[in-house]
């Protein structure tokens, strides 16, 4: 997708119309009411963890080390370059944006699991200062990101397994609201900040078009 496209104007604008009426707290009776909703429902034990384990894919660090194995590979080097650049850019952004824009987390939810020893799920920012508010999703963003980028080269020779990358969003985004770490408004702003950050990098820094291996290839025969 091309930055001056209409669907990425029209995502740019979503995106700053939704913090608008997040931050002037339009949208508070919305969240809690499905927020209180998915808390109505109790899953057994199993499937907590199901999504504590869903929800940890969305963790800065664990990606950050997928983007890496790419780097090493040669045929995905570009792509985990650009990755890994993309995720350090939300992870940053949102962690500054969330203080400004103030929407509360949630309260502290009794839905989570307990853990095994060691076992912890990595907060949704890396600033302090920004871990009391949940405006817009960290991990939302960067698995969007992820899911967006890595989908984008996978299309140019697997279509059909580009799509199947696409579930992990929603996925993340359910698991999150079942374990009552983010108001619906925080993963919708997470989900357009991380595609108008990974489109604009992606564009920046011309995803589709591979390295040259080697300008001084002999072509003489």
């Amino acid at each position: 997708m091309h930055i001056r496209s209409f669907q990425f104007i029209a995502i740019l604008v979503a995106f700053m119309i939704l913090t608008v009426l997040v931050h002037f707290r339009y949208l508070s009776s919305i969240d809690i009411l499905i927020f209180n909703a998915f808390g109505t429902v109790s899953p057994d034990q199993y499937l907590l963890y199901s999504f504590v384990i869903i929800s940890s894919f969305g963790e800065v660090i664990n990606l950050i080390f997928v983007a890496i194995v790419f780097t090493i590979i040669r045929r995905t080097r570009k792509m985990g370059m650009i990755l890994m650049i993309t995720i350090m850019t939300i992870a940053i952004l949102v962690s500054y944006m969330k203080p400004l824009i103030a929407q509360p987390k949630p309260p502290e939810s009794q839905r989570i699991p307990n853990l095994p020893e060691g076992f912890q799920l990595e907060s949704d920012s890396l600033l302090t200062e920004a871990r009391n508010f949940s405006y817009p999703s960290n991990h939302t963003a960067v698995i969007t990101a992820f899911a967006y980028i890595v989908a984008t080269i996978l299309r140019l020779k697997r279509k059909r397994y580009a799509y199947l990358l696409w579930i992990l969003p929603p996925m993340l985004m359910m698991s999150n609201l079942f374990l009552g770490l983010n108001y619906v408004g925080d993963l919708i702003g997470g989900l357009l900040v991380g595609l108008i950050i990974s489109i604009t990098m992606s564009n920046a820094l011309k995803l589709e078009v591979p390295f040259v291996m080697n300008k001084f290839k002999n072509t003489s025969q």
